[in-house]
């Protein structure tokens, strides 16, 4: 009879014990290949072969969450992890005695959760919630585990991204719950982010230690508030503190950081008698106003909306309908006021039906946006309001943009404050020929800058045209065309046409498209100074943009001028203005941001007067910034260098200022406060 060898002794040995977990495998056909899995495209599951992958994949469970569904919650069992295949996750822990939810981490497409609590066999210590429609993987924790038997290089990397996770939590959340009890906000926090930033995210900075900001939050997912905060305050790490809204509520009370805002709330003046027979309407249909007249006290209440509206100096008036009153608001200095006093929804049609009346707009449909204008005097002060309506859920809102007239008597020198600036501006407008490009976001002063431009040039001698979409002010010596894309007269067709009617100056009210772009280098190539607005966030990017949309590099090269890129910010009160330190915090984040500036640093501030109703501000000022094409410049848009490489050649050759060099040049003349450029400025300001 056969004798067992050692080597079988200790096969049969090995064959009487548990043998080792089996896969899950697939029905496949001879010399198929594994099909491609949801654990493809994760490192996590990388090491495994892809036939391994596919056997797990297939003792997986799909799940489809739709929006909002709860996945688990704190406590239970951790017994699966999930594969995310589409849809967005929200992994979120709890406050209970607070009712507060603070948001971890969202995770999308690819990326995995739940193995933290399935590797170390205790409760989830998180919740986690679907954003979207999210389809999962469900991967069980008897399978997680054969995982790690069928590949120990998944069991090292599974390790790896807990340990991961761990860090990336406490280094970037580091949120903690707790109480305003207490505390106190430092004064240098104070002018560091505006009450009205406080206020309108509730949230406030309490304290700063060891490059840490601590930050108080009733909603701590506020990622936009937060992101404001740490924009005004940089270089700092994030501590979130999460607190209930009655504690924010007191502590803001008992700082008395809100009283000026009460003030400004509860300071009433008597609108309705100032307004009361000082407002005539031009152009309009007195029949038809005689027609509703019947709701004579919404006549006069229009007067009075429209009054203070032109006496707080607003830009625009938003008339908006909510569920049971019509809601009123005044862009001032570019932030929204609500306008004291409630008007009750019920007078909103006749609202409506008046304005429409007044602007010449089809007062029967109400379905699509329509656009007006009506002009009127107020002590023989005349004005133009540009009336564009949307029909919402609860009825039609309308905004008028306030249109002074005498505003066109401000020129370069009274926009651009530093002598130099203007100086190559100025130069840049009296070219011969040439592209010359205002740039920057919606509400920075474009419009504004494009019209000083052309009051500069303006002369008997000089043939000016203009094409816009609308055209806001109406100038005396100057052509100007209205845009009109449903009868096919759009940018590029006026274009073509002033192209052949000898013009010296072109007005270009916006380069939205490559035709328009491309007619604009043509006409500044052939004897022509073009002048027009482009949307970008800097001077440097308007080259990019002309790129992207097709243009050759030789013809940026040779038709470009100049680019001005500019933002407002708010003007401190003249009335009650006032020389102040603000403290090492502020002078450090100046510093970050590419300010000069030291602890010491005597800035000013305003306090609050009648003159400017408690806020400390009085209009708005210009931070430009200019780039002037000069040889080395056009030789390095020519060659197609990168932004940077661009922006360096300028540097190096004089002919570029960057706006945070200009903030201080404002801040130095008192004009603002370091928190309004903060506000503006760039992250990363080269």
């Amino acid at each position: 009879m056969h004798q067992p060898t050692a080597p079988e002794k200790a096969a049969m040995s090995d064959r009487t014990k548990a043998p080792p977990p089996v896969l899950p495998r697939r029905p496949a056909s001879p010399g198929a290949e594994a099909t491609a899995t949801p654990l493809d495209n994760l490192s996590l599951f990388r090491p495994l072969t892809a036939q391994v992958r596919a056997d797990l994949a297939a003792g997986m469970k799909k799940r489809v969450c739709a929006p909002g569904e709860v996945i688990f919650v704190e406590g239970d069992p951790g017994d699966a992890m999930y594969l995310i295949e589409e849809g967005y996750v929200s992994i979120y822990v709890t406050h209970h005695a607070m009712g507060v939810d603070v948001d971890v981490s969202s995770l999308g497409k690819g990326e995995a959760f739940g193995e933290m609590a399935l590797v170390t066999g205790e409760g989830r210590k998180a919740s986690a919630r679907a954003l979207e429609q999210t389809t999962l993987w469900v991967l069980h924790r008897e399978l997680f585990f054969r995982i790690a038997h069928a590949g120990p290089q998944a069991g090292n990397n599974v390790a790896a991204t807990l340990a991961r996770r761990l860090d990336q939590v406490n280094r970037t959340q580091k949120v903690v719950f707790g109480t305003l009890q207490g505390a106190s906000m430092t004064p240098e926090l104070v002018d560091a982010v505006p009450l009205v930033l406080c206020l309108r995210h509730k949230m406030v900075p309490v304290q700063t230690a060891a490059g840490v900001l601590t930050v108080a939050c009733v909603d701590p997912q506020n990622r936009v508030g937060l992101d404001e905060i740490l924009g005004l305050l940089r270089g700092m790490d994030l501590k979130v503190m999460a607190v209930a809204e009655e504690d924010f509520t007191r502590f803001m009370s008992a700082q008395d950081l809100a009283a000026r805002v009460r003030q400004m709330e509860s300071e009433t003046v008597n609108y309705a008698a100032l307004a009361r027979g000082s407002i005539s309407y031009l152009e309009t249909d007195d029949d038809k106003i005689k027609q509703i007249e019947q709701a004579a006290d919404v006549g006069e209440l229009l007067d009075q909306v429209l009054f203070e509206g032109i006496d707080r100096g607003a830009s625009d008036i938003h008339l908006e309908p909510e569920r049971s009153t019509l809601a009123v608001r005044y862009r001032v200095d570019g932030r929204l006021m609500v306008r004291a006093g409630h008007i009750p929804i019920n007078a909103h049609p006749a609202f409506v039906s008046r304005l429409k009346v007044l602007a010449g707009i089809d007062i029967g449909e109400r379905r699509l946006p329509q656009d007006g204008r009506i002009s009127l005097k107020i002590h023989d002060k005349s004005y133009d309001l540009r009336v564009a309506t949307v029909n919402t859920k609860y009825g039609e809102k309308l905004v008028m943009r306030i249109l002074d007239p005498s505003s066109l008597q401000a020129d370069l020198a009274s926009l651009i404050l530093a002598d130099k600036v203007f100086v190559a501006v100025r130069d840049l407008f009296y070219h011969p020929n040439g592209l010359v490009l205002v740039t920057g976001p919606t509400g920075s002063g474009k419009s504004t800058t494009l019209y000083a431009s052309l009051v500069e040039r303006r002369s008997p001698e000089v043939s000016i045209v203009t094409i816009e979409d609308p055209i806001e002010y109406t100038m005396e010596g100057i052509t100007q065309v209205q845009v009109n894309e449903a009868i096919g007269l759009g940018f590029p067709d006026v274009m073509r046409t002033f192209m052949r009617q000898d013009p010296n100056v072109i007005l270009v009210g916006e380069t939205r498209d490559a035709a328009t772009a491309k007619l604009a280098c043509s006409a500044a190539l052939t004897g022509h100074l073009v002048i027009s607005s482009f949307h970008t966030n800097d001077a440097i990017s308007a080259i990019e943009r002309m790129r992207a949309m097709g243009l050759d590099n030789y013809l940026i090269a040779d038709s470009l001028r100049g680019v001005i890129n500019q933002r407002l910010v708010r003007r401190n009160c003249i009335a009650c203005r006032v020389e102040t330190d603000f403290g090492e915090v502020v002078g450090q984040n100046l510093m970050r941001a590419g300010i000069s500036a030291t602890a010491h640093t005597k800035y000013f501030k305003g306090t609050g007067c009648g003159v400017c109703r408690g806020e400390g501000f009085k209009g708005r000022a210009g931070i430009y910034e200019l780039l002037v094409v000069t040889p080395g410049v056009k030789d390095a848009i020519a060659r197609g260098a990168a932004a940077h490489d661009i922006r360096a050649m300028a540097t190096k050759e004089g002919s570029y200022v960057n706006l945070a060099r200009y903030a201080g040049f404002v801040l130095g003349e008192g004009l603002t406060i370091p928190s309004e450029v903060m506000r503006i400025l760039p992250k990363v300001d080269g």
